[in-house]
């Protein structure tokens, strides 16, 4: 059963039983944590003759949590989808998906767009704010360090296997200009560990600058 946790995680809790690690199929995220989550709601009255009524049955093979609201998580063909319901109880149909006015809007918008389109079997196109090659190869490379660090490598180990690719003596490294690089390298690192990767569920906006005033 979800459980709420702290306004300033965004996300959802889940249980965990024993030692083992928690799995990621079990994670519910919500709209403060990520853009992509979608609200579904019921409107009254239909807005145009293509308007159309959707059966929570249609998501027999989607995962359902039960707490404050009623989570589904549905494998859609471009990934999966996450509604967050808030119809009445007892209810079966949702018409209507809540896009709020905040900074991330237009990935909200993206997100419903693809929703949408998955709905119709269609495929979802271009994803919107999607990460560069570029920069996902480097949040990769940090998180290579970090991990590198953490198994007990030296900073030379770790310019060595990551950036030179080939060895450098104890005596070039006090000297080396990777040195420097390493140590920024893993300064990014520590900041993407210590909660930076949630700017990434938000990409291209920045949490900090979101409007929740």
């Amino acid at each position: 059963m979800a459980r709420a946790t702290s306004s300033h995680v965004g996300a959802r809790d889940f249980t965990v039983t024993g030692d083992g690690l928690p799995l990621a199929q079990n994670i519910v995220w919500t709209e403060k944590a990520s853009p992509r989550v979608l609200r579904a709601t019921q409107i009254r009255s239909s807005v145009s003759p293509s308007h159309q009524t959707v059966q929570l049955s249609r998501f027999s093979g989607a995962a359902v949590w039960k707490a404050d609201d009623l989570h589904i998580l549905w494998p859609a063909p471009t990934g999966t989808n996450t509604l967050v319901t808030d119809i009445r109880s007892g209810a079966t149909e949702f018409n209507a998906i809540v896009l709020p006015l905040d900074t991330a809007f237009e990935t909200r918008l993206d997100a419903a767009r693809q929703f949408w389109r998955a709905l119709g079997d269609r495929p979802s196109g271009r994803v919107y704010g999607a990460l560069p090659k570029q920069t996902m190869a480097r949040h990769t490379l940090n998180l290579r360090a970090h991990d590198a660090r953490r198994a007990e490598a030296t900073y030379r180990e770790i310019a060595e296997v990551l950036l030179s690719r080939e060895s450098i003596s104890p005596r070039d490294w006090r000297d080396h200009h990777l040195r420097h690089k390493v140590r920024a390298i893993l300064r990014r690192a520590d900041r993407l560990v210590d909660g930076g990767y949630r700017d990434l569920l938000f990409y291209p906006h920045s949490r900090s600058r979101k409007s929740d005033r």
